[in-house]
């Protein structure tokens, strides 16, 4: 069966040949799952069939099985994707509860292609990456909703439906796709919300906190983890139905797909839940997934990528070169020597009242399978081999290299003022999505 699954992939995603890049500029379809931690997908490991669509697009392209995330929580982590940046130089967050945007004096993914000549269409699913915020610049089409959970048949309509009515357009497109379903409350359309429990949600789709956040249903862990898992399963079917449409309107023949996360999440991994609030894997450990066109098929890269990786990616997929400032890599570029990849941003979250500065002091760096974690507010440091402790449960004191690497990254300068973000109801829906 699922060999079955990976040719009908194969065959929506790249027709009956291979079109490298550089015979003509390709269409591009950069796919967000909000909130998808690596290590519940089928093609990561997973013992549950929850993505057979993605698993299948992985049997034709390229995973990259140790991407990671800059940072833990949506804004930053998108900035990242967006800018080829990390946290650091775009500063794209929430520090002292003053919220920041993406400064509009970066190129980003849309203002690049957008001028060799493709037309930028974005569809997202969350206040924290509209208008406001910075993220549609350079978009010739942006749809945004507020809190979008729920939405992944509707978005894929709106993409279905844009390109049914543009038809015979022969310019290259642009695709951002971001999805929310995944993020919590945990509640699936049916039948998804009984695929891992035949009890359905039982009405309990997300965790009960008190006042000052004591967590009062730990043993609905279980439980929600299989809500969790209901609904990447219904995003991963919306995929499928959205890649199909693509190969019926003939779109899917010289087109790059690339499908990763902003973040993961927690349930009571490290003792809390939801994210924002570590830079433990669970919250940093994303997929990335690579098919099209020219990209090796059934290849999982072991080397460590990041999400700002993505934007130097695509760019040389399309021929297009980018700013010296830009971090990240091109992913299919020759292999690189040992990098640091960084992450920070971190805020309370979902699950915490402590002090922001205990949060937002908190940095990370990745050199290959040895990560170190420090608390430049109280000192706290964390050291650990993920070859040997991937669940991160044995810290060894820190080691000089990963030290001097944290303390370089923790003084870097920002590359731009990042702008406040201030508006009516942006409080009230940032305080909705548990980040204030």
């Amino acid at each position: 069966m699922r060999k079955t699954i990976a040719l009908m992939i194969i065959i929506i995603l790249t027709g009956t040949g291979c079109n490298p890049a550089g015979s003509e500029k390709p269409d591009i379809f950069l796919i967000i799952i909000d909130t998808l931690r690596a290590d519940h997908l089928g093609c990561y490991g997973y013992d549950r069939n929850t993505t057979p669509v993605l698993d299948s697009l992985a049997e034709s392209g390229t995973l990259f099985s140790r991407c990671q995330a800059q940072a833990p929580w949506t804004l930053p982590a998108h900035a990242s994707i967006w800018t080829g940046l990390s946290v650091a130089s775009h500063m794209a967050g929430i520090r002292d509860m003053i919220t920041y945007g993406l400064s509009s004096d970066f190129d980003n993914i849309a203002t690049i292609l957008k001028s060799e000549g493709y037309i930028t269409l974005g569809f997202v699913n969350v206040v924290l990456l509209n208008n406001s915020f910075g993220f549609a610049n350079g978009f010739d089409h942006y749809s945004w909703v507020a809190h979008g959970h729920g939405r992944a048949a509707e978005t894929v309509d709106e993409v279905l439906e844009w390109f049914m009515a543009n038809r015979g357009n022969p310019d290259p497109k642009l695709v951002v796709i971001h999805l929310f379903d995944v993020h919590a409350p945990y509640d699936p359309p049916p039948p998804f919300d009984k695929r891992y429990s035949l009890e359905g949600t039982g009405g309990i789709t997300d965790w009960e906190v008190s006042d000052d956040t004591e967590l009062l249903n730990p043993e609905a862990r279980e439980h929600l983890i299989n809500m969790y898992d209901g609904e990447i399963a219904w995003v991963d079917s919306q995929l499928g139905r959205l890649f199909g449409q693509l190969r019926e309107l003939d779109i899917a023949e010289n087109a790059l797909i690339i499908v990763t996360s902003d973040h993961g999440e927690e349930f009571l991994d490290h003792g809390l839940w939801g994210h924002a609030h570590s830079l433990y894997q669970e919250l940093l450990h994303v997929p990335l997934i690579i098919s099209g066109p020219g990209i090796p098929s059934g290849v999982t890269d072991p080397a460590p990528a990041a999400q700002y990786d993505i934007l130097p990616t695509i760019s040389a997929y399309a021929g297009v070169s980018v700013s010296d400032q830009v971090e990240g890599i091109d992913l299919f570029s020759p292999s690189q020597e040992s990098r640091i990849i960084p992450s920070s941003g971190a805020i309370p979250g979902h699950c915490c009242t402590e002090s922001c500065e205990n949060f937002e002091s908190i940095c990370s760096v990745l050199n290959q399978y040895r990560k170190g974690i420090y608390n430049f507010h109280n000192g706290d440091e964390q050291m650990f081999d993920l070859s040997l402790d991937p669940g991160e449960h044995h810290p060894q004191p820190l080691d000089s290299v990963l030290l001097e690497s944290l303390e370089y990254y923790r003084a870097t300068p920002p590359l731009e003022i990042p702008p406040v973000v201030r508006g009516r109801g942006i409080d009230d829906t940032l305080e909705d999505l548990g980040y204030i």
